[in-house]
């Protein structure tokens, strides 16, 4: 996360807490997931996050203003596409249904998806990934998916930064490396 000990760190932590922390039961709409994360993405990000509602189930949030590298898609409440450096990131409730067409050269998380908590993953890993830039991925087989459609995959992701040295970053099957 930026500078542990920074106040822009504590605040951020905050905002996220705020905007991410205790949701209801029910089912999410997406226009209120879209409120969720400009609240907890405008303090990083200023004027550069822009969201586009593009349907009842379908959102773009651009986080580096006109240059769109840097942003990601809402396909619903439980499926995100985070696209970094010409990387996807792929977070899907239904894994399970994806296939290898789906996924080819693509980073596919394989932890729990759900409404409730993919909002606050999506949002630590922008915050991973925000002041670096691809510099290399490995990926090794685990197995297969449960339909045999698709490989079960780590991922290591070697990203460089300019900031001083970082621990790496691990979100389930997948290994943020700073250089």
């Amino acid at each position: 996360m930026l500078l542990k000990s920074g106040k822009l760190c504590r605040t951020i932590n905050a905002v996220q807490t705020a905007a991410l922390g205790t949701l209801e039961v029910r089912g999410l709409e997406i226009a209120e997931l879209e409120a969720r994360y400009e609240v907890a993405l405008s303090p990083v990000f200023g004027s550069g996050l822009r969201v586009l509602h593009k349907g009842e189930d379908l959102a773009h949030v651009i986080l580096d203003g006109e240059e769109e590298a840097f942003y990601f898609t809402l396909y619903g409440t439980d499926h995100v596409r985070l696209y970094w450096c010409g990387e996807c990131f792929i977070f899907c409730r239904y894994r399970e249904e994806l296939v290898s067409s789906d996924t080819f050269g693509e980073i596919v998380f394989e932890g729990a998806v759900d409404e409730h908590t993919l909002p606050a993953l999506v949002v630590e890993l922008i915050l991973q990934l925000k002041d670096g830039t691809f510099a290399g991925k490995e990926e090794r087989i685990q197995g297969k998916t449960f339909s045999g459609w698709d490989d079960r995959r780590d991922y290591v992701l070697r990203v460089r930064t300019n900031r001083p040295a970082k621990s790496p970053y691990r979100l389930a099957n997948i290994l943020l490396a700073y250089q």
